[in-house]
């Protein structure tokens, strides 16, 4: 392979890719970016630990967060089976005149719900924090008008990186996520002795409104022209408006979800949302690293094959995603639980991140990661749903979850305090998946393969197994190195490193079509390496 040859292909894979490279160098970014996040969020521990200003901070994030995210994360949602019905009947011109007629129509939406969200914005942080005192609650008022004009981002950014995905190129959002926590790393690094606790909303703002601009350049390298053109009576439009409805709902549910686990936190004690924050970045970084991307990258072809009469390649695609989820996050799962506190310790117990701070973090970490693999199953599993043009049965189970949330949390606030709100969230997830398996079952007979429960139960083993040996491997690293930071870090890499090979040597016996895989990049990503080196 000569140098223009090795030049054209990392070309061709920036711009456009089959879903193995996707999900490959999306994971590979996301990872990029999951560094980058916890770079941001030590920070924020270090500088400012889990105090009245955290939790005011993460409760502002909400108001921004509600407001664009339901529109937002509608949209994207029903746009690329959309596009993809617009291009297969009416071509690519007309395709992008929908695309068009949606970004112009979504902006001019979102400047007005910007504007009006000045005005509720007291409202919806009384809603939001009725347990905060009068200062607490007024520092998050401050920080929620600082970060409302990221509505108008974060709206339409969900709609262009739906774009990129119809495209089936992936790389440039993750990219460009990866380059606006690097700003937002930046600005709370040099300026946070300037600014206060003020930079961090306006460090959210300065990631929002990076991000949205690194995306707009590449539009026409992937083939796609966007042009302003408002019409609010456009057919492609209505259709929008029409499937949109059932997952604006379950958006919102999803939103309300989050929304009630903090207004039961804002009566606990001062850090206690703080700690729940800080948990659920921890256990959501295999999702970000992993099932997102995975899910992201199968999105397109569900869509395309969900136009076929015939169902065996969608039922294919998804119960490969289904194993591969599951393959890597049941271990992930129990190995968080197991090593809750060390990774706590080492990610965020630095400054003004105390003991009382990583006590509280990792309980609440145990008890998230209780549900971790029941949270990747369901987002695989729903956007299976909107792939067959069904927003309705996703919507329905989210309000189940959202009734069940509340009831748990109700339940459990009293005896388990913010470990209480996390296991909630946990239980309400399996109540989830639970549902949502026995309506894609009866929605499509035969969805789900026999190999799949087997398979599972491998996972399920090998994750016991692993967990364990990773527990004991630390422990015995760890007391016999210097303690601290460098102590922690490396027996927690030499520990996770060990479980890892031990369970891809499992899987490799098993047959499992991931571990081969995985196995196979390497050995020929080593053969290039030799190769150019040579």
């Amino acid at each position: 392979m000569d140098g223009n040859n090795i030049v054209q292909r990392i070309k061709r894979i920036f711009i456009k890719q089959s879903v193995t490279e996707a999900a490959i160098l999306i994971t590979l970014l996301a990872a990029i970016s999951r560094v980058m996040g916890f770079l941001r969020e030590m920070m924020i521990a270090a500088f400012f630990g889990a105090k009245k200003l955290t939790d005011s901070f993460v409760v502002a994030q909400a108001v921004p967060g509600v407001l664009a995210g339901l529109v937002s994360g509608a949209l994207s949602s029903v746009f690329v089976p959309l596009y993809a019905e617009w291009k297969e009947k009416r071509g690519k011109e007309e395709a992008e005149r929908f695309a068009s007629i949606l970004v112009s129509d979504l902006f001019v939406i979102l400047l007005g719900v910007t504007i009006f969200s000045y005005v509720i914005s007291p409202l919806i942080v009384e809603i939001l924090a009725p347990g905060f005192s009068q200062e607490t609650r007024r520092l998050t008022l401050d920080f929620t008008y600082i970060m409302l004009p990221g509505i108008i981002f974060w709206g339409t950014y969900g709609l262009i990186t739906g774009l990129y995905n119809s495209k089936k190129s992936f790389v440039i959002p993750n990219l460009a996520g990866v380059l606006g926590n690097v700003i937002f790393i930046v600005s709370i690094f040099f300026l946070h002795n300037v600014f206060g606790a003020y930079i961090l909303p306006w460090g959210y703002l300065a990631n929002v409104v990076v991000q949205y601009i690194l995306l707009l350049p590449f539009l026409r390298r992937i083939g796609v022209r966007i042009n302003w053109e408002l019409n609010f009576k456009y057919d492609g439009l209505k259709r929008a408006l029409i499937l949109i409805g059932p997952i604006f709902l379950g958006q919102s549910v999803g939103i309300l979800n989050m929304a009630v686990d903090r207004i039961f936190g804002s009566f606990l004690p001062e850090g206690s949302i703080s700690a729940l924050n800080y948990a659920s970045r921890l256990y959501q970084l295999p999702i970000n690293l992993f099932v997102n991307a995975l899910a992201t990258a199968i999105y397109t072809d569900l869509a395309f094959q969900a136009q076929s009469d015939d169902l065996d390649q969608f039922k294919n695609s998804l119960n490969k995603s289904l194993r591969a989820g599951l393959f890597f996050l049941i271990p992930a799962s129990l190995g968080l639980i197991l090593l809750a506190k060390p990774i706590v310790q080492l990610a965020f117990e630095r400054g003004a991140f105390d003991a009382l701070a990583t006590k509280r973090t990792s309980e609440a970490l145990i008890f998230y990661s209780l549900g971790l693999t029941f949270m990747s199953i369901n987002i695989i599993i729903v956007r299976g749903f909107y792939a067959l043009h069904d927003t309705r049965t996703p919507t329905m189970n989210s309000i189940i979850a959202l009734l069940s949330n509340i009831v748990l949390n109700a339940i459990f606030i009293k005896p388990l305090a913010h470990m209480g709100l996390a296991l909630a969230t946990s239980l309400a997830s399996l109540i989830s998946t639970i549902l949502l398996v026995r309506s894609l079952e009866n929605k499509v007979p035969g969805i789900f393969s026999k190999n799949l429960l087997s398979n599972t139960l491998k996972f399920t083993l090998g994750g016991v197994f692993i967990s364990l040996l990773a527990l004991l491997s630390f422990n015995f690293i760890y007391s016999h190195i210097s303690r601290g930071q460098l102590g922690l870090a490396v027996s927690l890499l030499i520990s996770v490193i060990i479980a890892l090979v031990v369970y891809l040597l499992l899987g490799l016996r098993w047959g499992v079509e991931e571990a081969k895989r995985i196995f196979g990049i390497i050995r020929k990503n080593i053969e290039l390496i030799a190769h150019l080196i040579r």
